[in-house]
C-alpha cells in the first residue's frame, strides 16, 4: 500500500515538472496565453535569483557564507580590480559579492542552455516548444543544482572574471532597457495624444503634462539629493563629475526632444520620453555613486 501511495505522490510531483504549472496559471488567468505564462515563470525565476543575491549581501549572513566551500577552501586573497593584486581584497571580506557572482553564474548557465535548445523555435507549435513552456519543476531544480555546484568552484580568478562579464552584460542590459523605456514612453504619449485629439478632452492633455512634470520634478529632486549626500567630501570629485555629466546629458536630451527636426520626424514625440529617460538616468547615477566607497 505504501509503495502504491509513493508512486501516486511521485506521479503528482512529476506533473509539476511538466506544463501543468503553466496550465494552472492559465486556468487562474483565462485570458493569459501559454507563452505569456512562460514569461511570467521565467521572470519569477529571475526574481528569486535577485532575492537570493540580496540575501547573500545581508550583513548577518557574512559569517555563515565564509564557511561555504569556495571561501573556506581558499588559501589566498583575491582582487576584484586587478588579477595580480592578490593582497587587496580577502575572500572572506568580499564573500557576499562572490556569492552573488555564483548565483548569477547559475542563472546565466541555465539561460544559455535554454537558448541553445530553443534555436530555430519560432512558435508554440514547434515540437520543442513544450521544453520552453513546461517542465518548470525540473527547470528550478536544475538552477538550484547549478547554484549549489557553483559554490564549490574554487575562487582563483572566478570573481575577477565574472566582474567583467557582469560589467559588459550590465551595460548591454542598460542599453536595451533604455530602448524599452523610450518605446514605452512613446506608446504612452501617442495613446494619450490620440485620445486628446479624438475626444477633444483637455483631461488627457492635462494628464500628459502632469505625468511629464512629475517625472521631471522627481528627477531634479534626485539630482539635488545626489549633490547633497554624495559630494560632501573633497574626495568626491568622481561623484561630482558623473552627477554633473549625467545632468548635462539629460538637459541635452530634453532640448533635442522638442527640436523642430525631431518633431517633424516624430510628431507625437516630446518631453515625456526624455522625462522618463532622465528619471531612469538619475536612478542609475544614484546606484553608481551609492556603491562607490
Amino acid at each position: 500500500m505504501g509503495a502504491v501511495l509513493g508512486l501516486c505522490s511521485a506521479a503528482q510531483m512529476a506533473c509539476c515538472c511538466t506544463g501543468t504549472a503553466v496550465s494552472l496559471c492559465c486556468n487562474a488567468c483565462p485570458s493569459c496565453k501559454n507563452s505569456t505564462s512562460s514569461r511570467l515563470m521565467y521572470a519569477l525565476m529571475l526574481l528569486f535569483g535577485a532575492i537570493l543575491g540580496a540575501i547573500a549581501l545581508a550583513p548577518g549572513l557574512q559569517d555563515t557564507l565564509r564557511k561555504v566551500p569556495f571561501c573556506a577552501n581558499s588559501t589566498s586573497t583575491t582582487s576584484l580590480v586587478l588579477p595580480s593584486a592578490y593582497s587587496s581584497i580577502d575572500c572572506s571580506s568580499a564573500v557576499g559579492y562572490l556569492a552573488v557572482y555564483r548565483i548569477c553564474f547559475a542563472l546565466v548557465c541555465f539561460f544559455i542552455l535554454m537558448a541553445v535548445m530553443m534555436v530555430g523555435v519560432r512558435s508554440s507549435n514547434d515540437p520543442r516548444a513544450p521544453i520552453q513552456n513546461g517542465f518548470w519543476g525540473l527547470k528550478f531544480l536544475i538552477v538550484i543544482g547549478i547554484t549549489i555546484g557553483a559554490f564549490f568552484i574554487p575562487e582563483g580568478s572566478f570573481g575577477y572574471t565574472w566582474m567583467w562579464i557582469g560589467l559588459i552584460g550590465g551595460l548591454a542590459f542598460i542599453l536595451v532597457q533604455l530602448v524599452l523605456i523610450v518605446d514605452f514612453a512613446h506608446t504612452w504619449a501617442e495613446t494619450w495624444v490620440s485620445n486628446y485629439e479624438e475626444n477633444e478632452s483637455r483631461g488627457w492633455y492635462c494628464a500628459l503634462l502632469t505625468a511629464t512634470g512629475l517625472q521631471y520634478i522627481l528627477g531634479i529632486t534626485g539630482i539635488v539629493m545626489l549633490y547633497i549626500y554624495y559630494t560632501v567630501s573633497n574626495d568626491c570629485a568622481l561623484n561630482k563629475f558623473f552627477i554633473s555629466i549625467n545632468l548635462i546629458l539629460c538637459v541635452i536630451v530634453s532640448v533635442m526632444s522638442v527640436l523642430p527636426a525631431v518633431q517633424e520626424r516624430l510628431p507625437k514625440s516630446g518631453l515625456l520620453q526624455s522625462a522618463m529617460v532622465t528619471l531612469y538616468t538619475v536612478y542609475l547615477t544614484w546606484s553608481a555613486v551609492a556603491n562607490n566607497p
